[in-house]
């Protein structure tokens, strides 16, 4: 990792990244916690998260294929200019109104998660044709490491500032921090290598492009079930980032003090996975540490079944944040080794509607809090994350790099 901050280009982009993850970090804490302590505010929250997970389900393979088409920088930068330009425009709609109705506050959490699925995929495949093979290990425990730093910063900084501080300041505040992260990239040399003749002379249709990178995947089942597999940590704390902020309230009775320091446990738990994972991704192979990580989550997610008080709240959450970075960074790395560049966004695309597809389903179960309380929704991703940790036990064999083949 010394080697690799001594590149201005790693260092400019994880100054970048911070900035943009603090922003859209501290706008995903302080909307849903505003959000359940309203009227209605759980469903309110339920089928927001539902229809923006939809409405990025139908968005995900056309910016795929639009990836494989264009310039990955010019995504990134574009991704920053939209939350800048959300983030401000909500902000002073917000003071020109004098406050946040329920419709806001669901239109500024829609922008916020935008923001995050147009920036991930394009930061990916820009990382990926920038530097070398060989910094991919190094690299993605980086980028873990600064994005879950980023979230710890936002979680503080965002529980201070929810209960004292009017919403359109910290909107305002997060949009500076898009604008200064959009102008940072801008100075990353980059050359669009993928558009040249060779790799645009037969680009495919953009639902062809998803079906193509569903049959690469589908010439390998065995990786690809274990791809599938090892995304569930993921699925997971992504559909519980719905029950997070009722469970604290409606079960553990706390604030958004605690909230707070969930969160922050769960950045600490990922920056340790992101300092730990490539070291032990250079002694033992992705088959042996994914299926160790993953048991740490199961171990978190039984914290928050069984032991409900804010202590063992706080230590789950240190727990799913390093099992969900730990597999992170094993998968990212297996995919920048086994998925050639010019199919990435393609294969990109196909996970990421698998992801909202999941995530919809799962958050569409989550009703079951309604009746029997948040812990019934976590029993429900258990069972669920169990099944994926099955799977990746079958697999595994699958994870062992082997040469890239030309798509």
């Amino acid at each position: 990792m010394k080697d690799l901050l001594r590149d201005s280009r790693v260092r400019r982009l994880l100054v970048a990244n911070t900035l943009g993850s603090i922003g859209s970090g501290i706008t995903i804490f302080a909307v849903p916690w505003l959000l359940v302590h309203r009227d209605g505010g759980n469903a309110a929250f339920r089928w927001t998260t539902i229809a923006t997970t939809l409405v990025l389900l139908l968005v995900s393979p056309y910016y795929g294929a639009w990836l494989d088409r264009h310039s990955r920088q010019t995504a990134l930068l574009a991704s920053e200019l939209w939350g800048f330009t959300a983030m401000a425009a909500m902000a002073l709609l917000g003071l020109a109104l004098g406050g946040f109705g329920m419709g806001q506050l669901m239109a500024i959490y829609f922008a916020g998660m935008l923001y995050y699925s147009l920036h991930y995929p394009a930061k990916f495949a820009f990382v990926q044709q920038i530097f070398a093979p060989s910094q991919y290990q190094a690299l993605t425990g980086l980028l873990e490491i600064q994005g879950q730093t980023a979230l710890m910063i936002a979680g503080g900084v965002g529980g201070l500032l929810v209960d004292y501080v009017p919403l359109w300041v910290i909107l305002l505040f997060d949009a500076a921090t898009y604008l200064t992260s959009f102008l940072i990239q801008r100075t990353l040399p980059y050359q669009a290598s993928h558009l040249t003749s060779h790799h645009t002379a037969a680009r495919p249709g953009i639902w062809r492009g998803v079906v193509e990178g569903l049959r690469w995947l589908g010439k390998r089942p065995r990786l690809a079930i274990f791809f599938t597999c090892t995304m569930i940590p993921f699925v997971v704390v992504m559909s519980g980032n719905y029950l997070f902020p009722i469970y604290v309230s409606q079960t553990l009775h706390a604030g958004a003090g605690t909230f707070a320091a969930g969160e922050i446990a769960f950045a600490v738990g990922s920056i340790l996975a992101g300092f730990m994972l490539p070291q032990l991704l250079g002694r033992y192979s992705a088959a042996v540490t994914i299926p160790g990580t993953m048991l740490v989550f199961l171990a978190g997610l039984a914290c928050i079944f069984i032991l409900r008080f804010p202590a063992a709240f706080v230590l789950a959450g240190a727990l799913l944040g390093f099992g969900n970075a730990g597999s992170r960074v094993a998968r990212s790395a297996l995919l920048l080794r086994l998925v050639p560049n010019d199919v990435m966004g393609r294969v990109s695309s196909f996970y990421q509607i698998l992801d909202r597809l999941l995530r919809t389903v799962l958050v569409m179960s989550m009703a079951v809090i309604d009746t029997q309380g948040p812990p019934a929704g976590y029993a429900l991703l258990t069972v669920v994350f169990v099944i994926a940790l099955c799977g990746v036990l079958q697999t595994r064999d699958a994870a062992r790099p082997r040469p890239i083949v030309p798509a």
